[in-house]
C-alpha cells in the first residue's frame, strides 16, 4: 500500500487493507480445502479425497426429475458407505444454488425455494462457494456439487495466522520484484498453515458435470 494513504488518512485506512488480506486468504483457503490436488505445497482438498467409487457425473439433461436422480444418489453413496451422517452438508457454487432455489416444476411452483429458505437442502444445510468452479469439466463450463459429512473432517492449523508490515521488504507484482523503500509503500505479508483430511474417503461424494444454472430447465 501506499505510505501516502498511511500518511493522510484515517487510522482504520491500515485496518481496512490488513482486513483485505485477511479476507483474501479466507476465500483462497476456502478453495483449497474444496479443490486443491495436495501439490506445490498446498492442502488436498475434498474434491481429490473422495473415493472413485463416489464421483458421479450429473445427467447431461437439466430437468426437475434428473435434479431428484443426481442428489439422491450422491446421498445413498454416503448411506451405502455408512458413513453415521453426523454432521452433513452441501457446497456447490453460487451458480448451483440458484438453480435449485428457483427450479419449478411444471406447474410452476417453487420445488425447493421454502425448504432452502430454511438454510437447508433435503434436511441438510448448505453452503455456496466460488471456490467450487464453474468452468470445469466438458466445454470449461461445467461445476461441481459436494456432499460432505463433515464430522469426517479433519483441519489442521500449524500456528494461528500471523500478519507482517514492512517497509523495506520486497515483492512481485506479476512481472518483476519491486522494493517498497525505493516507492514509498508498505508491504503487508500474512502466512497462515493449515491442511486437511478426512477419516474416510467415502464420507464425500462429489457430483461433476453439473450445468445447472437458472433457466436451464
Amino acid at each position: 500500500m501506499s505510505n501516502d494513504l498511511l500518511r493522510y488518512s484515517s487510522p482504520g485506512a491500515d485496518a481496512m487493507v490488513r482486513d483485505d488480506v485477511v479476507n483474501a486468504m479466507r476465500v483462497r483457503e476456502d478453495a483449497a480445502f474444496i479443490r486443491d490436488d495436495g501439490t506445490q505445497s498446498t492442502p488436498r482438498g475434498l474434491r481429490y479425497w473422495a473415493h472413485a467409487d463416489n464421483i458421479l457425473a450429473a445427467n447431461g439433461t437439466a430437468s426437475v426429475a434428473n435434479t431428484f436422480s443426481d442428489i439422491g444418489s450422491l446421498i445413498l453413496k454416503l448411506l451405502e458407505a455408512n458413513i453415521p451422517m453426523i454432521a452433513p452438508g452441501w457446497v456447490w457454487a453460487p451458480r448451483t444454488e440458484m438453480y435449485l432455489r428457483t427450479l419449478q416444476n411444471t406447474n410452476g411452483f417453487s420445488v425447493f425455494r421454502d425448504e432452502m429458505a430454511t438454510g437447508r437442502f433435503f434436511g441438510f444445510p448448505f453452503a455456496a462457494t466460488t471456490g467450487v468452479p464453474v468452468n470445469v469439466g466438458t466445454s470449461s463450463n461445467k461445476s461441481e456439487i459436494y456432499l460432505v459429512d463433515f464430522a469426517q473432517v479433519v483441519i489442521g492449523e500449524a500456528m494461528n495466522l500471523i500478519v507482517d508490515a514492512s517497509q523495506e521488504a520486497a515483492y512481485h507484482d506479476g512481472s518483476s520484484v519491486i522494493a517498497a523503500y525505493s516507492q514509498d509503500q508498505t508491504v503487508v505479508r500474512a502466512i497462515a498453515e493449515h491442511d486437511l483430511g478426512l477419516r474416510h474417503d467415502k464420507a464425500v461424494a462429489v457430483l461433476t458435470q453439473v450445468a445447472w444454472q437458472p433457466g436451464s430447465v
